[in-house]
């Protein structure tokens, strides 16, 4: 893993798109699963959005729209050979369908098949622009194009063509100038170039048009640092370290800025644990690999998880764990993580629902009685609290962290 970013392009280009036949032709049962796949898919419920999917197919099975999220799904499950099958279903009943193309050389770019995903995102991007000829401009979603062209450059960065990636950069930010990862990816190239002022300057860019995004803000910060502007540089690195405390990268040079600064033990407690970030980047690395090759493995999913948890990066640490959940639909364990992960995250009404959910299916499960009496008593609620570590001692008498809590109370 590297924080030099690999980022890629997720936008969901066109995937609500339906086929050409008219509504009443789809039979009635294929239409009614069709849209419950879609409304399980938007709220994140994997499991059931494929098996919708295989019930519409039992009553229409060229429907392009469920071909497109079975997909998507497999993207996400790391079943790239099975997304390929999907989205060619997809083309084959409909070669012009928005987005199928593009995610397509998505599936290869997953692969590291750089030249054959080049192909599919020009194909795409040869589609939308006839698409672009053909209709009302104002008709179709403008960043689409830029998006596609984007992702292009970075295809051909990542064949190591850099005067290529920069044209297709450069011509996507002509197209849309507040495409931040355009300027992102801009300002990578740039940096290997040794051209520094131009980095940065896009990288404020980049930072500017998506103020959310941490990458952005390790760019900008790192830049700073490269550049001489060390005291500039803190506020960026500070800000990257509190929001993601595994960042190897923001981590050592805010260690670095700050020993500069005169901040010496400060600056040394961050280069501290740079060593035991960088043994948990290789291990993430490694895990990111086990989950490719061996995609219907849940205790590699697992195992993923809790490296991401390790390294805060809470949103690959979710996705992984709901992928092992559905690989492993009986395993509450794995919800009492989910709940876990959402408290850590600081979202305490997520974690509650989660944690009652798992005790409505199983209430002899000690921990998350444990975990829901925390959530209690920080959310003002001690005498809720008391009884859920009531319950966590009637199951597990010699909890010494149920007793703890409640002598607390007292």
């Amino acid at each position: 893993m590297t924080h030099q970013g690999c980022l890629i392009l997720l936008l969901l280009l066109g995937c609500t798109a339906g086929p050409d036949r008219a509504a009443e032709e789809i039979d009635p049962q294929a239409a009614s699963f069709m849209a419950r796949m879609q409304a399980a898919y938007q709220q994140e419920n994997l499991p059931a959005a494929l098996a919708l999917a295989d019930s519409a197919d039992r009553y229409a099975p060229a429907l392009p729209d469920v071909h497109y999220t079975r997909g998507e799904i497999f993207i996400r499950l790391r079943r790239y050979e099975e997304a390929q099958a999907a989205f060619s279903s997809v083309l084959a009943e409909k070669p012009d369908y928005p987005g199928a193309a593009y995610r397509l050389g998505h599936t290869a770019f997953l692969q590291r098949q750089y030249r054959k995903a080049l192909g599919y995102y020009r194909q795409e991007k040869a589609l939308v622009a006839d698409a672009r000829r053909r209709t009302v401009p104002e008709a179709l979603d403008p960043k689409a194009l830029p998006t596609i062209t984007a992702q292009i450059g970075r295809t051909y960065e990542m064949l190591g063509v850099a005067d290529s990636a920069r044209a297709a950069y450069e011509e996507a930010l002509r197209g849309d100038s507040t495409l931040a990862v355009a300027h992102a990816w801009l300002s990578e190239l740039y940096e290997n170039q040794g051209q520094l002022e131009q980095a940065l300057h896009h990288a404020h860019r980049a930072l500017q048009e998506n103020p959310a995004e941490v990458e952005y803000g390790y760019r900008v910060g790192a830049l700073l640092f490269q550049t001489g502007q060390i005291e500039a540089a803190v506020p960026f690195l500070a800000a990257v370290v509190q929001r993601w405390p595994g960042h190897e990268g923001a981590t050592y040079n805010l260690g670095r800025a700050l020993k500069a600064l005169g901040r010496d033990e400060e600056g040394q407690a961050h280069l501290d644990r740079v060593e035991t970030l960088l043994q948990l980047q290789e291990e993430a690395l490694l895990a990111e690999r086990g989950v490719e090759t061996y995609p219907q493995d849940p205790a590699r999913w697992i195992t993923l998880a809790g490296l991401m948890v390790q390294i805060g990066y809470y949103d690959k640490a979710e996705e992984a764990f709901r992928v092992a959940f559905l690989l492993k639909p009986d395993d509450l364990s794995l919800q009492n993580d989910l709940a876990n992960l959402a408290f850590a995250r600081g979202d305490t009404t997520l974690a509650l629902r989660r944690f009652q959910t798992l005790l409505r299916q199983d209430s002899t499960f000690a921990d998350a009685w444990l975990n829901l009496g925390i959530i209690y008593a920080l959310t003002g609620r001690p005498g809720a609290a008391r009884k859920a570590w009531q319950q966590t001692l009637r199951l597990n008498p010699g909890d010494p962290q149920a007793k703890a809590y409640l002598a607390q109370l007292e």
